[in-house]
């Protein structure tokens, strides 16, 4: 399932300014950055009722240029899992028999964006409190394995691995704060090094399709009224009949989260 919704207005500007600044802009006079640090992306809304909290690592390149130090651009991207759960689901083939199947269920996230920041305090300063802007790609993806039932003569599923796979736009804003260790230390020779960075950030875009994986449970107990069936094409050993059992439940709703980061900013060539 692949849909990608109409791009934020905030996703072009912030694309078409990076372009003209760094274009504009001696690359040999600029500061950059590296950054790495973990999030923890809380769903809003009715995405909240259906996934868990994703959890990612977040990498990313930032430019300063000289004279605009407080100012700085770049790209970033991370890589997360929001569920790894593995359930027992119980299926009735057309021979009257049941058979229980161990079907594991991995849920990923990925996202990737062009950013702006604006420090609050001169780059100098032991404590920099900002605030930034982002717009980019968000893509929710699962992958679903489904176990071999251990009988020679009944069902086995044709397609072991069903991936769901959908993507949206998004945008972002929100503040923080980077602090350098120096500020701890009466050495003051590291200063600007390396800082520690933590942020809150409010994500939104369009819709995305993604699986529940919040309330996983036998396929007898999936509410039908609910969500989209996922289903899964089983052959029968002894008759060659193929037939669908559901295995999950996909929904959609607007990308609605609450971003949590903790990381590490190093300034190269200081």
């Amino acid at each position: 399932m692949k849909r990608t919704s109409t791009p934020h207005p905030s996703i072009l500007f912030i694309s078409i300014f990076l372009a003209s600044v760094l274009v504009s802009v001696d690359l040999s006079a600029q500061q950059w950055k590296l950054a790495a640090g973990y999030s923890l992306g809380v769903p809003r809304q009715a995405v909240s009722s259906n996934i868990p909290p994703a959890h990612s690592l977040q990498v990313g390149i930032a430019v300063a240029p000289r004279g605009l130090e407080r100012l700085s651009m770049g790209l970033e991207a991370g890589l997360g899992l929001y569920a790894s759960k593995s359930i027992d689901q119980t299926f009735q083939f057309n021979n009257n028999v049941a058979a229980v199947v161990p079907v594991n269920y991995n849920s990923n996230v990925f996202n990737v964006n062009l950013n702006t920041r604006y420090n609050l305090a001169s780059s100098t300063s032991l404590a920099i409190p900002y605030v930034q802007a982002k717009g980019g790609l968000y893509n929710f993806f699962s992958n679903i394995t489904v176990e071999d039932p251990y009988d020679p003569d009944g069902c086995h599923a044709l397609q072991r691995e069903n991936i769901i796979n959908d993507k949206t736009l998004y945008w972002s804003a929100g503040g923080g704060l980077q602090i350098d260790p120096a500020l701890f230390n009466k050495d003051k020779r590291d200063a600007g090094k390396m800082l520690i960075d933590f942020s809150v950030n409010v994500i939104r875009g369009g819709e995305v399709d993604y699986i529940n994986t919040k309330k996983l449970v036998d396929v007898d107990d999936m509410p039908d009224q609910e969500g989209k069936p996922l289903n899964v094409q089983f052959i029968n050993a002894s008759t060659q009949e193929i037939h669908e059992h559901k295995v999950a439940q996909v929904y959609t709703s607007p990308l609605r989260m609450l971003e949590f980061r903790l990381g590490m900013v190093f300034n190269l060539g200081r």
